[in-house]
C-alpha cells in the first residue's frame, strides 16, 4: 500500500484567515436550493396539469419517475467527468439543460412533450448539478466533512422551503405555462453564474483540505499519480470490488426506493384526504424547512459521533413517518409528518457523501458517489410510479406508504453489518 506525502502549499504556510472550501459550500447551498428547489415544484405543477389535460396520475409520475431514473444513472458518466475535467465545465452546461427543460415543460400538449423536455433534458441538468455538488465539497473537506456538507445541503431545503410556494404562486398569477419559463430562466441564471466560481479541490490552488497549513516547502498540491494530501482513496474499480461498496450501496437504494413518493404526490393525497391545496403547501414548505434542519444538525452531529449510529437514527426516523402516514387524516398529523419526514431525508442525505468520502477517500469522490449514485438512486425512480399505479389499483396510497416503511427497516439492518473497506491491494515500487 502506498501512501503520498502532504504536498505543500505553492508559498509557504497557508495563512488565509478565510477558507475557500466555505466559499465552495455556499456556491453548492445555492446550486442545491436552486436545483433542487425546481424538482420539488413538480409536485406542484401536478395538480394543475392533471386537470387542464385530465391525464392519469401514473402518466405524470412517469414523467418525474424518468427523469428521476436518469438523473441518478448518468451519475456514473458524470461523476467520471467531473473528476476529470472539474466541475465548471459540467455544472456550466448542466444549467442549460435543467433550465431548458423546465422552460421547455410550458410547451407541453401531450405526456411524450413531457417525457422528452423533463424525463430526458431536464435530467441532465439535474445529475450535473448534484454530481458537481456534494463530490466538490468532500475534496474540499476532510475533519469537517459531514458540517461542510449539512451547511451546503441545507441550501435544498431552503430552496424547497420557498421555491414550490413560488411556483404556485406564479401559477396562481399567471398559469403554469409563463411560471416554467419563469422557473427555467432562474434555473440557467443561477447555475451557469456560479459554475464559474467552482474549483475541484483545494489543492488546485495551492491549499489543503479544512484550511489546514502547509509547511512551506513547496510542491504541486497533488502527487504525480493523482493523490491527495496522503490519503488513502480508491478508484471507481477499486471501490465496486469491495463488500462495502455494494452495502452501503443497497442501504440506500432501500432508503431512496419510496423517498420522492411524498415530494410527488403530497398536494394530491392532502387533497385526498379533505385538507386543502394551501395547508398541502404548507406541508411541503416544513417539509423543506425541517430538511434544512436535519441536513445541518445530522451533519455535524455525524463529524462528532459518526456517520454510522447518525445514519441509523435517520433511519429510524424514516420508518416512523411512513407508518405516521398511515393514519394521517387532519392538517396537524400531516404537517407533523412532513417535519419529521423532511428532518430524517435531510440527514440521510447529508451522511452519504460524507460516508463515501470517509470509506473511499477523496481523489476519486465524484467516480464513486456516482457509481452509487447510478444504482441506488435509480431506487427513487420508481417510488413515485409505484405510488400512482397502487393508487390506481386501489384507489389509495397505503400500501405504498406500507413499502416505504419495510424498505427502511431493510436499510437498518444492513447499516449494522456495514464496515469500511480494507485497504486496496495494489503494486508497489
Amino acid at each position: 500500500m502506498k501512501m503520498n506525502p502532504t504536498p505543500m502549499t505553492p508559498s509557504g504556510p497557508s495563512k488565509e484567515k478565510f477558507f475557500y472550501g466555505w466559499v465552495i459550500t455556499g456556491l453548492v447551498f445555492l446550486n442545491l436550493g436552486m436545483a433542487y428547489g425546481a424538482q420539488y415544484s413538480f409536485g406542484v405543477l401536478f395538480p394543475a396539469m392533471l386537470e387542464e389535460f385530465q391525464w392519469n396520475r401514473q402518466s405524470l409520475a412517469g414523467a418525474f419517475s424518468l427523469y428521476a431514473f436518469l438523473y441518478s444513472f448518468l451519475g456514473i458518466i458524470l461523476g467520471r467527468w467531473v473528476d476529470r475535467f472539474g466541475p465548471k465545465a459540467i455544472l456550466a452546461a448542466g444549467s442549460a439543460c435543467l433550465g431548458t427543460g423546465i422552460g421547455l415543460i410550458s410547451q407541453v400538449q401531450a405526456p411524450w412533450h413531457l417525457y422528452l423536455a423533463y424525463g430526458l433534458l431536464a435530467s441532465w441538468g439535474m445529475s450535473a448539478a448534484y454530481m458537481t455538488a456534494n463530490p466538490t465539497v468532500v475534496k474540499w473537506f476532510v475533519e469537517k466533512r459531514g458540517t461542510a456538507l449539512g451547511i451546503a445541503q441545507s441550501g435544498l431545503g431552503i430552496g424547497i422551503v420557498f421555491i414550490p410556494p413560488l411556483t404556485g404562486m406564479l401559477i396562481e398569477a399567471f398559469g403554469w405555462r409563463p411560471a416554467c419559463l419563469l422557473l427555467g430562466s432562474m434555473v440557467f441564471a443561477v447555475l451557469f453564474t456560479t459554475s464559474f466560481f467552482l474549483i475541484g479541490y483545494p489543492e488546485k490552488v495551492g491549499l489543503l483540505p479544512d484550511g489546514r497549513r502547509g509547511d512551506g516547502r513547496g510542491g504541486s498540491g497533488r502527487e504525480r499519480d493523482g493523490s491527495f494530501s496522503g490519503e488513502l482513496s480508491w478508484s471507481a474499480a477499486e471501490a465496486i470490488r469491495t463488500r462495502s461498496f455494494w452495502v452501503l450501496t443497497v442501504i440506500f437504494f432501500c432508503t431512496w426506493l419510496m423517498v420522492f413518493l411524498p415530494l410527488v404526490h403530497l398536494v394530491i393525497f392532502t387533497l385526498d384526504i379533505g385538507l386543502s391545496r394551501r395547508v398541502a403547501f404548507v406541508a411541503l414548505s416544513f417539509l423543506g424547512g425541517s430538511s434544512t434542519v436535519g441536513r445541518l444538525i445530522m451533519g455535524a452531529v455525524s463529524d462528532r459521533i459518526g456517520r454510522k449510529p447518525t445514519l441509523g437514527l435517520n433511519l429510524t426516523l424514516q420508518v416512523f413517518t411512513w407508518i405516521w402516514i398511515l393514519y394521517t387524516r387532519s392538517s396537524w398529523m400531516l404537517i407533523l409528518f412532513a417535519v419529521v419526514f423532511g428532518f430524517s431525508y435531510g440527514g440521510v442525505s447529508a451522511v452519504f457523501p460524507a460516508m463515501v468520502g470517509d470509506y473511499f477517500g477523496r481523489l476519486k469522490a465524484a467516480s464513486v458517489i456516482g457509481a452509487i449514485f447510478t444504482i441506488a438512486g435509480v431506487a427513487a425512480a420508481f417510488g413515485p410510479i409505484v405510488g400512482g399505479i397502487i393508487y390506481d389499483l386501489t384507489k389509495s396510497y397505503q400500501f405504498a406508504f406500507l413499502l416505504g416503511a419495510l424498505t427502511n427497516i431493510v436499510s437498518l439492518v444492513l447499516l449494522f453489518l456495514s464496515q469500511p473497506p480494507k485497504p486496496p491491494r495494489r503494486k508497489t515500487s
